[in-house]
């Protein structure tokens, strides 16, 4: 792959300069100049298919293109289509065409200053492109073709704009920008969206939809014993230790964004009352009113959270999973309360005013931070002796919360996030893992088809449509029956966990 041709462009080591670093592997002639940092460009996915197509030795194989192209968000771009009968309902009902609404393209293709894709073929589709999740990649596409790059920490590459996606919390941002809503992105799903049609945004656990989707990736680990030996000789660092660990990182990052979302939302209908008009109800739980009225039922054992009943809450599903991973990073927290700034605005209102909601982010500014250091304990454990222990007592705090869950949404969180556990806890027999999991797919409607989009003719369901069709007809007591856990021979081994950053 190596271009002896190639040099660095100028405004790429002007990026390397200004932050203090030159990779690894290059060298920037004596009379550079600092330059402003370039905005980077995207190339097209037509290059990057180019060389990923085909193998590319141990370290990149023909994966990357093989199970990219019947991914989901490759195809996203076919809910565009008026074609599409729930598309062209859609836009009757909204009078917008969705291949022209900035919203409807933000998640559903690439970014507009992107070339376009000028034929689809089997193997390249118009869809989510390898920039739209990498980043632009007019400062990265060559210097990543050279040996050399293997080994930059993750910041030097960041320096060429390419998005560190092995950094579990950077890469649950980037997927939650479009899985649960970013404004400055205009990646926002309104309330009249969904009257219209639109379906509704299942709970979104990073690591099961990326194992859902089909990865086009291998981690070090996975990769042959001679990479791995060189990996660990240049002390190459890979992303968190492991799918339950990154899925609890997950967690906390949406129970973040959650916040920040309406917070974003709050400033910008300040500025633009016409297009964000407030309240905009999708911010909010939508089960906090599109609920059974039968008693008992799960939204009155779910509880209200603080909230006085009947007020809408800010989006929950992460919140039982975060509890679980605050734990995990030995930081006991109380969820709900962590939220009381946005709780006490909500009470006195339904959804709040957005000044008020904007106070309110001010004042859970320590929450905030809060979230942040959990994130960045989980964050930095890795693969070594103590990971089964680590595993084994996670796996039995996500039992001991399904066990007591309330919603639907929060138990496939748990669900999936055990799921990642069981799989390699060897504390508990095959069998009984083996068990464990058919179950908690089968009541909660865990799995993903395959291929992930499903076209005509094929019989399988969008995972949306299933996911939305098992809510009604869960039985909370067999759910919570599911989470149960057979005691182990032995108590977990003590579990020493990194102590988070002290805040500034």
């Amino acid at each position: 792959m190596k271009n002896p041709g190639w040099s660095m462009p100028a405004t790429v080591i002007a990026v390397v300069i200004l932050l203090g670093s030159v990779p690894r592997g290059f060298s920037a002639p004596p009379d550079a100049q600092p330059l402003p940092p370039p905005a980077f460009r995207s190339k097209g996915a037509d290059l990057c298919v180019k060389c990923h197509r085909s193998e590319q030795g141990d370290w990149c194989d023909v994966a990357t293109t093989s199970a990219w192209r019947h991914d989901a968000h490759a195809r996203a771009h076919l809910a565009l289509s008026p074609a599409n009968e729930r598309t062209h309902a859609m836009e009757q009902a909204l009078g917008i065409k969705a291949a022209e609404t900035a919203s409807c393209v933000a998640c559903h293709t690439h970014p507009v200053a992107e070339p376009p894709i000028e034929e689809e073929t089997n193997l390249l589709h118009a869809g989510i492109s390898c920039e739209t999740c990498h980043g632009a990649g007019s400062g990265y596409l060559e210097p990543h073709m050279e040996k050399a790059w293997r080994f930059l920490s993750s910041s030097e590459k960041q320096a060429f704009g390419m998005h560190d996606l092995r950094n579990p919390a950077a890469k649950a941002q980037n997927c939650l920008s479009c899985h649960l809503g970013e404004v400055a992105t205009d990646r926002i799903i309104t309330h009249q969206m969904y009257a219209a049609g639109h379906p509704p945004l299942p709970a979104f656990e990073m690591e099961a939809f990326s194992a859902g989707m089909g990865p086009h990736w291998k981690r070090v680990w996975e990769k042959s014993p001679r990479i791995q030996r060189l990996a660990a000789e240049a002390n190459y660092e890979t992303e968190g230790a492991s799918e339950l660990e990154r899925s609890m990182v997950g967690s906390l990052v949406a129970l973040r964004e959650t916040a920040r979302l309406v917070n974003d939302y709050a400033h910008a209908t300040e500025n633009d009352a016409k297009d964000r008009p407030w309240p905009e109800l999708a911010l909010y739980d939508c089960q906090a009113c599109h609920h059974e009225l039968a008693v008992p039922s799960w939204r009155q054992e779910a509880g209200y959270g603080r909230l006085v009943p009947g007020r809408p809450s800010l989006v929950r599903w992460p919140r039982r999973l975060a509890a679980v991973a605050f734990e995990q990073a030995g930081m006991p927290t109380d969820v709900d309360a962590l939220l009381d700034p946005f709780v006490t605005v909500l009470n006195r209102r339904p959804f709040g005013t957005a000044d008020g909601l904007r106070q309110a982010a001010d004042a859970g500014a320590e929450s905030f931070t809060q979230i942040d250091r959990a994130i960045a304990a989980l964050s930095r454990l890795r693969r070594d002796e103590t990971l089964a222990a680590r595993e084994q007592a996670a796996s039995e705090r996500l039992a001991a919360a399904g066990r007591n869950v309330g919603d639907f949404e929060s138990a496939r969180m748990l669900a999936w996030a055990l799921m990642h556990g069981l799989a390699g806890a060897d504390a508990w027999p095959q069998d009984i893992r083996t068990q464990k999991i058919s179950e908690l797919s089968r009541l909660l409607a865990l799995g993903f088809p395959t291929p992930a989009y499903p076209l005509p003719p094929s019989p399988e369901k969008p995972f949306w449509q299933t996911s939305l069709a098992a809510a009604p007809d869960a039985d909370i007591d067999r759910v919570r029956k599911a989470f149960r856990l057979p005691p182990t021979d032995a108590p977990p081994a003590p579990l020493e966990v990194i102590a988070p950053p002290t805040p500034r």
